[in-house]
């Protein structure tokens, strides 16, 4: 296969699957209709993990919870083109844009571009809240892809090929842009307590740890791309600084998938911390109660929260190659005409190109890659019995030089709950720049949503989907099944209003 036929190849399978995605049934990336409730029991650790010792439930099954997210600021569906329904209907209506009708349109702006894809599969998970105590276990399954800071023109490339005359003989100079894979299973325990309780004031701190098993990890990392492409055949390549690595359950001698090695190729540790205070309804009491249904909610005023979070990272040991190119040069003449047939020869081909040696390029046989860490704060007021709002900031931190980043996000969410019903609707501004409005809903034990619900309507051009869902089985404090009534001030240390 020829790198013009891959490339095309590629392309294809890249922007067609930011379409695809959206028919996966799972769910979106913060999950504002969700993490804030206080019926969200073993979901609210995703954004304080102390948020369980204050929950309304003393425990919770959580049979299955799916977030998909994924948007984006390099292609997109144009509004009048966009019918979700009818494009996934029996007769398949896609639109095609561009010499290569490819079903998606590119932003011809010259900004940079970023996209986002996060898939979470919580699979079973259990919470218990027993006085100023609460654990919880938790199993997920995670992918989440991340590009960062393209240069408009590389994007320009990618979608028209190296046929795109208005881009030739000028010199680009670009800094300091990636592209990072990372595919997971976590297998986490958290613990919450309360630390101070006094009066009406309560303090509360959580930590949870997970052990990180990683399927498959890549990354490419360019410091500079300094290069000239001066026809469809011939790129100058004055300056490269970059560096590459990959370990995914591939045979790279021969393309065979999966290849016949560990089904687990690194593992890791996380962590996430955080912290609660609220201004409570009622004081403080010491008395005890019989049984863990008997416990009472300790409703407040407001709450405010803060959190780190995925601080951690996954080690690749198996089937991992590192390829670094520090500051090299070619002149790369005839690059449409290369022939290659396997990772390994096109990882050769190009270490010989730029350092006459095929080999030069392989530094190391492991790469490490750090989670998508963030700072998070929460600010939760009780307006009216069971009408509440929330803020909530996530802001990403950088804890690596090889890392995921977690597009930063402001939201504020008016929401009733009740024990059998709940609707919020998330107002958002994603990555600082993006608006958006969402919805969800929860009868009982099964909660929909979206933070985006534009991507379903086409009232705006299509640049990505946003959707979750949870079925969980719910325990709440103050109910009792041997008794026939509300039970929250039998031996509770709150009362209830």
């Amino acid at each position: 296969m020829s790198i013009r036929h891959w490339s095309k190849l590629s392309k294809s399978c890249i922007l067609i699957i930011l379409i695809l995605n959206q028919v996966i049934p799972v769910m979106s990336q913060e999950m504002w209709g969700i993490v804030n409730s206080n019926y969200a029991g073993s979901n609210s650790i995703a954004i304080n993990p102390s948020s369980i010792i204050n929950s309304k439930l003393y425990m919770d099954i959580n049979i299955a919870t799916a977030d998909f997210f994924v948007d984006n600021n390099m292609v997109y569906i144009h509004r009048e083109d966009y019918r979700l329904f009818k494009m996934f209907g029996p007769h398949g209506i896609i639109p095609s844009y561009g010499k290569n009708e490819y079903p998606v349109d590119r932003f011809s702006n010259n900004d940079l571009k970023n996209a986002y894809l996060h898939l979470r599969l919580q699979g079973p998970s259990f919470m218990l809240v027993k006085g100023d105590h609460a654990f919880a276990l938790y199993t997920a399954y995670r992918t989440i892809n991340s590009i960062r800071r393209i240069p408009y023109e590389i994007a320009n490339f990618t979608y028209e090929s190296l046929k795109y005359p208005p881009q030739y003989n000028i010199n680009y100079n670009d800094f300091d842009f990636y592209v990072t894979n990372l595919n997971w299973t976590e297998l986490g325990v958290t613990y919450a307590g309360v630390i101070f309780k006094q009066g009406m004031n309560r303090i509360t701190g959580g930590i949870t740890v997970k052990y990180l098993m990683g399927f498959a990890g890549g990354y490419m990392k360019a410091n500079n791309v300094d290069y000239i492409v001066l026809n469809d055949s011939t790129i100058n390549f004055r300056n490269l600084d970059a560096e590459l690595g990959f370990s995914i359950p591939v045979n790279y001698e021969n393309n065979n998938f999966p290849d016949d090695g560990k089904l687990i190729k690194g593992k890791g540790f996380g962590i996430d911390i955080g912290f609660n205070y609220l201004k409570t309804k009622k004081g403080y009491q010491r008395k005890k109660y019989n049984s863990l249904c008997m416990q009472s909610y300790p409703d407040y005023y407001y709450k405010v929260g803060v959190s780190l979070l995925d601080v951690g990272r996954i080690k690749f040991t198996e089937n991992a190659e590192q390829h670094v190119y520090d500051n090299v040069n070619s002149y790369w003449e005839e690059i449409d005409t290369l022939h290659y047939y396997n990772l390994d020869q096109i990882a050769r081909v190009v270490s010989e190109q730029f350092y006459g040696n095929p080999d030069a390029s392989l530094r190391n046989d492991e790469i490490s890659i750090v989670l998508p860490s963030a700072i998070s704060a929460q600010v939760d007021y009780q307006f009216i019995k069971d009408w509440y709002i929330n803020g909530t900031a996530i802001l990403p931190v950088r804890l690596g030089q090889v890392y995921l980043h977690r597009p930063a996000q402001i939201s504020v969410t008016p929401r009733y709950e009740s024990r059998l019903y709940e609707v919020s609707l998330p107002i958002s501004l994603y990555d600082l720049r993006y608006p958006r409005i969402g919805i969800a809903a929860r009868i009982a034990f099964f909660t929909i949503g979206t933070d985006k619900l534009g991507g379903f309507f086409g009232l705006s051009d299509f640049t990505g989907l946003d959707i979750y869902a949870s079925i969980k089985i719910n325990f709440n404090k103050g109910y009792c099944a041997r008794y026939r009534r509300k039970t929250p001030c039998q031996n509770s240390e709150y009362g209830v209003q």
